[in-house]
């Protein structure tokens, strides 16, 4: 049976806060010993009494994660003063000031608005999955033993709802997700109370059809498939640790 690999300690570049370490309480996590040949398949697990709802999931690449756009946004570069109705209502990046001061007129001399003298800025943002979504990925080398490939998910502090990713092949579904900043590994228990981080043998993480599914709960807090990763083999080898942050839903 697959145990959880150790964790290590890992680099955050994006500045995002890396989850606790998971697992039984004992003092050291142990490698597997052997892949195996051949698996049954596992019966999925409940998490919070709630199965995961399965729909048409969007194919992700790795170049989805972390992919970025950029935007142009009219900044304040002084603080607010006083315009006049001609200047707000002729020139479209005070528009906004323009509704909501007194006004009647752009030739309205006895009225005025408020704002601030503004410059256009290029601003780069991450872009957003099909479901409004940002999902970043960070690699590491050789922080577990040769024969697995760990995978950990993080949540945004600001994503509060019920977020998964599960690393489906071999027969097996092995799981980390997590809810209101706690987090579990496949089974609901004091055991994997605050484990954010699961491994599966890198054998089988590397196989053609080995694929990550990630979910998250919808309307009315349904658990739902939302998009799929496969590939793993071309980005993957053996004592990585990939780390998907959730830091937009």
């Amino acid at each position: 049976m697959l145990q959880r690999a150790r964790l290590a300690s890992s680099f955050l570049v994006l500045g995002l806060l890396g989850g606790v370490g998971c697992g039984p309480a004992t003092e050291e996590m142990p490698v597997p010993e052997a892949a195996p040949q051949e698996q049954a398949p596992v019966a999925p697990s409940q998490d919070e009494g709630r199965t995961v709802t399965a729909m048409a999931t969007t194919a992700l690449s790795w170049n989805d994660f972390g992919k970025t756009t950029v935007q142009y946004v009219a900044e304040c570069v002084t603080g607010p003063y006083t315009h006049s109705c001609y200047f707000c209502g002729t020139h479209p990046l005070y528009s906004g000031e323009y509704s909501v001061s007194g006004c009647t007129s752009p030739s309205d001399i006895q009225n005025s608005c408020i704002t601030c003298d503004r410059e256009i800025r290029e601003k780069v943002a991450y872009a957003e999955l099909p479901d409004g979504d940002v999902i970043l990925a960070e690699v590491e080398h050789n922080v577990a033993g040769p024969e697995v490939i760990e995978f950990r998910l993080n949540s945004g502090s600001n994503v509060t709802w019920w977020k998964q990713v599960a690393l489906v092949g071999g027969g097996d579904d092995w799981r980390v997700w997590n809810h209101n900043g706690s987090s579990w590994c496949n089974w609901p228990n004091a055991s994997t109370n605050n484990c954010d981080t699961n491994s599966q043998w890198t054998t089988i993480v590397q196989a053609s059809s080995t694929r990550f599914i990630f979910s998250k709960a919808k309307l009315f807090g349904i658990h739902t498939e939302m998009y799929s990763l496969g590939g793993l083999g071309d980005h993957l080898t053996g004592g990585d640790r990939v780390t998907f942050h959730w830091i937009r839903d």
